[in-house]
């Protein structure tokens, strides 16, 4: 009797070793085709976790020179120049894709084709890089550097729904890796703002105008997920709250397109500023990316003493001091940040333009609503906000749809949207202008935010 049990127990068993389990998975996602998506909405929890992990981790990072800043200012001389070779060495000797503000290199990766270019796709796209752009960020903003942590979170979505797309493939047919890349880049979106319809827009804006269509319910449910889980873990359901902003009449229209023109017009020198031209002025005199480094942080230092702390990290505490406590942009704080992102950038270590150039475009709108004695300046630092980030990222819909949807400020969206239009438009006019009197342009490194580039 006892051994007939186990005659029984042996061939289960080995009925169980016989069976196919590939084909198995294989027939029921052919049967169900909406499991099809458990993946993409695994991988975009996945996302939405490592977002708030990341945005907590920044934050820590983004306070400890700062409070260097108020107990002995002149230790940053020290520490910031030691932090920005070490988040340079690590791209350098680890991972170089991982190197600059993220939406590039995921746009790359999204103009290369599979297989033929599958070893290209899994260098710009893999776990590594992804720990090596936390790595450099942290280091970078320790360091009182001045990029966004939104830009990198984006590159870290795209290699984690690359990696599990990688992996799923081994166990059905083989997918489009551009579906996953678009997903990524949705849901890294939403999780960093907490904004899941900015996501969407961001992938129809910036990632692939042409391809969305065979991946829209991935990228919605990507967005919609990592947005989610963002929001659950942070317990926020906006990213800055709810600024007063008053009424909005019609006559803030003309308002809205001064900031926006003005936006437009600071958007131009900050683009110029990071192109490979003035990395090569810098190797005029050092030789290689390490001594740049060392310098671009002691230039920080100084930065952040002679300014203030409102030059470190992407400038997100800089736009609530303006949208919540009364606080009013000086033209130093101005400067600090149109030259801060920079000279972090230049310095070749990881970090986004996203959060910067909302910090930038506050600062402008604050000081405009000063110098014209505007009564809401609130609105102001909303509308230039916007108008930057459209200039600088190049990209009028998502700009409007970031800033609404991290401030809930529905009745402010025709202001938004002229702004935004008035921004784009005042930079591609000048872009355009410098076309036409003929001088040579300059090719935006990997990394620098020509299109797509924060």
């Amino acid at each position: 009797m006892g051994s007939s049990i186990k005659e029984k127990i042996g061939d289960f068993l080995q009925s169980l070793r016989r069976l196919n389990y590939k084909q198995i998975l294989e027939f029921q996602l052919s049967g169900r085709p909406y499991l099809q998506s458990v993946p993409y909405w695994t991988a975009a929890a996945i996302v939405g976790v490592v977002a708030v992990i990341f945005s907590g981790l920044f934050s820590l990072a983004v306070y400890l020179p700062q409070l260097i800043l108020e107990t002995n200012p002149y230790i940053l001389f020290l520490t910031s120049p030691i932090c920005f070779f070490f988040a340079t060495w690590i791209v350098e000797k680890y991972a170089k894709p991982a190197g600059g503000t993220g939406v590039p290199q995921v746009i790359h990766a999204l103009s290369l084709k599979a297989p033929e270019q599958q070893t290209e796709i899994d260098r710009y796209l893999n776990l590594r890089v992804a720990v090596v752009i936390v790595a450099s960020s942290l280091l970078c903003v320790l360091g009182a550097g001045g990029l966004g942590r939104e830009g990198p979170v984006v590159h870290i979505a795209a290699c984690l729904f690359y990696f599990v797309g990688r992996h799923f493939t081994q166990l059905s047919p083989y997918r489009e890796h551009r579906s996953w890349i678009m997903a990524g880049g949705a849901a890294g979106v939403a999780a960093a703002f907490n904004a899941p319809l900015a996501g969407v827009v961001f992938v129809l804006e910036e990632l692939a105008q042409q391809h969305f269509h065979q991946f829209k319910t991935a990228v919605i449910s990507a967005a919609i997920i990592g947005g989610m889980i963002s929001q659950w873990l942070s317990g926020k359901y906006l990213y800055f709250g709810y600024p007063n902003i008053g009424p909005v009449s019609f006559s803030a229209v003309p308002w809205a397109i001064f900031v926006g023109v003005m936006c437009g017009l600071f958007a131009f020198p900050f683009q110029k500023m990071l192109t490979s031209k003035w990395r090569d002025r810098f190797r005029l005199h050092l030789n290689t990316r390490l001594k740049i480094a060392v310098f671009t942080g002691l230039c920080m230092a100084a930065l952040a003493n002679f300014v203030g702390p409102g030059t470190i990290g992407g400038g997100m505490s800089v736009i609530e001091e303006l949208l919540f406590h009364d606080g009013r942009a000086s033209w130093s704080l101005v400067l600090g940040r149109l030259f801060g992102p920079v000279l972090s950038h230049l310095s070749g270590c990881a970090g986004g333009f996203l959060a910067p150039s909302l910090a930038l475009g506050a600062t402008i709108g604050s000081k405009l609503s000063t110098l014209v004695s505007y009564e809401n300046h609130n609105l102001l630092v909303l509308v230039g906000m916007t108008a930057f980030l459209s200039a600088n990222l190049r990209a009028p819909f998502t700009a409007w749809v970031i800033v609404m949807e991290m401030t809930g400020s529905h009745h402010t969206i025709f202001s938004l949207m002229v702004a935004s239009l008035a921004g784009h438009a005042t930079l591609e006019f000048l872009l355009d202008r410098k076309k036409f009197m003929r001088i040579p342009p300059v090719e935006p490194p990997p990394g620098s935010p020509s299109k797509g580039g924060s």
